[in-house]
């Protein structure tokens, strides 16, 4: 009889430390924003027509939805991949959008306009924040399932991991804390209030700083002598 009373409180205790990440549709959208800017951006910057590039995209994405309908509740290998392989892709179409962009600055195309220049250069710009949101998303603690459901080594140090006062119980970061992460990174070149731990957490920051640098630096650079 004494012990009855206990267990909704018990059962109550165990739901308020469960630990849980903010909703999938964050970094989901996260990936239709970076279609989007594929969208916009000029064929002549993309390795291959935009309609393929954003419709194997979005079928990796749906493939991914599919393999977290249950959320983050236990590792899954399959969504680990996938996850991966859109990431890697998106990587490599920016990469060479940033390579081909480069091209048609040093070429000095007068085919392209200042505008063009600036808009397409703010499109990669901008994909290069949320492309490596995602991968700080996937790398750190090897990926959102391994952090919901282990104790696990981390990539960053996040300051609601040292000041636990202001965060919920069991916390947790989610994709729009590593969209913050990157954004300062690109912004100030270096995180403003995230230490990154492991070397390769280190590699990735710096190779955005240097990806965020030599767009700016170009392309204003570029745009500018043209519009004079």
């Amino acid at each position: 009889m004494t012990d009855q009373p206990a267990t909704p409180h018990l059962h109550h205790v165990r739901k308020v430390f469960k630990k849980t990440h903010d909703p999938i549709w964050q970094m989901q959208l996260g990936v239709l924003t970076i279609i989007g800017l594929q969208l916009i951006t000029n064929n002549i910057f993309l390795p291959f027509h935009k309609i393929w590039v954003a419709g194997v995209e979005i079928a990796l994405l749906l493939a991914l939805v599919v393999v977290t309908a249950e959320g983050y509740k236990k590792v899954s290998a399959s969504r680990r991949n996938i996850a991966i392989m859109l990431i890697a892709l998106i990587a490599a179409i920016n990469i060479f959008s940033l390579i081909l962009l480069m091209n048609a600055l040093f070429a000095s195309s007068d085919e392209l306009t200042g505008r063009s220049l600036l808009l397409n250069g703010l499109a990669i710009y901008i994909t290069n924040v949320f492309m490596f949101a995602l991968w700080y998303w996937e790398i750190d603690g090897n990926g959102p399932d391994h952090r919901s459901t282990h104790q696990t080594k981390r990539d960053f140090l996040f300051p609601q991991m040292i000041h636990a006062q202001y965060a919920r119980p069991q916390w947790l970061p989610g994709f729009a804390d590593y969209l913050y992460l990157s954004t300062t990174n690109v912004t100030n070149f270096a995180s403003a209030d995230t230490i990154p731990l492991s070397h390769r957490a280190k590699a990735l920051m710096m190779a955005q700083s240097l990806t965020a640098a030599i767009t700016v630096v170009l392309v204003v650079a570029r745009a500018i002598n043209i519009l004079q």
